[in-house]
């Protein structure tokens, strides 16, 4: 294909960018700067990078970010090279939807009650029971199980092995010594746009639901507990635990293995470092760290 195809589907997308170089020219593919293979589109997020392989001359062509200096011929430069470097990869050369549209694999077991639109792709394996509503064009992996009362959006992403609207951890003593069980009778609503990944817990709440709102990212291996709500536009990264009741506001950053005591609120765009245990709520835009977790600074530009 010739970059000229890639500029006019950029074009069309709305993105911004400068080109300088020979349009014409053809690519076969894409790779990485440290991997590169000739005749094909990488990226350069840092000048440094590009020196360290002793700046190669030979790159066919690569989307950089602004203010990086080449000295090839092809460069398409944006202050958003991340984002329009892996938006190319997935229009011209992304493996798509990895099953049709509409789609149930095989073992799938769905519950008569549910409300799954025709559009969602369902993999091997599954259990959906209960007043399960998913909606348009939501993908949901294989081993997945769905119960309870739980509401997901459009354009979803439900990755193999997770668990959403199981029992939380809610238990209480009696006189006796006995542990008692507390029943949960809330659900899981998930906004619009989200990626759950695999084997991820998510808890039904105990009155109330838990709450996911759009555009939110939650990574592998993590647990939500019951009566959480998340905001919009969150990640929380591999290994983190949120425990009961916690509320992580808009653009909150949850780093792999951070923990959340029970009961506090991280504001909006609040960053909670690697393995960090918090046990104080925090304030918005603050970065916090370590073991209890202290507030380090405010956040900045590219922490995320």
């Amino acid at each position: 294909m010739r970059i000229l195809e890639i500029l006019n589907w950029l074009d069309d997308s709305g993105f911004k960018y400068k080109f300088t170089g020979e349009k014409e020219t053809e690519l076969s593919g894409f790779s990485s700067l440290k991997n590169y293979r000739t005749g094909t589109l990488s990226w350069i997020k840092r000048e440094q990078n590009y020196d360290e392989l002793n700046r190669p001359s030979n790159i066919a062509c690569a989307v950089i970010q602004s203010g990086v200096s080449v000295d090839f011929l092809n460069a398409i430069e944006s202050d958003a090279s991340k984002e329009i470097f892996f938006a190319i990869l997935k229009q011209f050369w992304g493996m798509g939807v990895w099953q049709e549209e509409g789609s149930i694999g095989k073992g799938t077991v769905i519950d008569p009650r549910a409300d799954i639109d025709p559009t969602v792709s369902i993999g091997c394996n599954c259990s959906i029971c209960g007043n399960v509503i998913v909606g348009s064009h939501t993908i949901i992996e294989n081993n997945v199980v769905i119960q309870g009362n739980v509401r997901i959006g459009d354009n979803c992403i439900i990755h193999s092995g997770t668990a959403i609207g199981t029992d939380g951890f809610g238990y209480f003593f009696k006189d006796n010594g006995a542990i008692g069980k507390v029943e949960h009778f809330g659900g899981v609503v998930i906004g619009d746009e989200v990626e759950i990944g695999a084997n991820v817990c998510i808890d039904r709440g105990t009155i109330d639901d838990t709450l996911i709102g759009d555009n939110s990212k939650i990574d592998n291996l993590v647990h939500i507990a019951h009566n959480v709500r998340i905001g919009k536009s969150v990640c929380v990264v591999a290994g983190a635990v949120i425990c009961g009741s916690v509320v992580l506001q808009d653009d909150v950053y949850i780093a792999p293995g951070g923990i959340v005591k029970n009961q506090l609120e991280i504001g909006n765009e609040g960053f909670v470092g690697l393995g960090a245990v918090v046990t104080h709520s925090v304030d918005d835009g603050t970065v916090v760290a370590g073991i209890p977790a202290k507030v380090i600074r405010t956040i900045k530009r590219g922490d995320k």
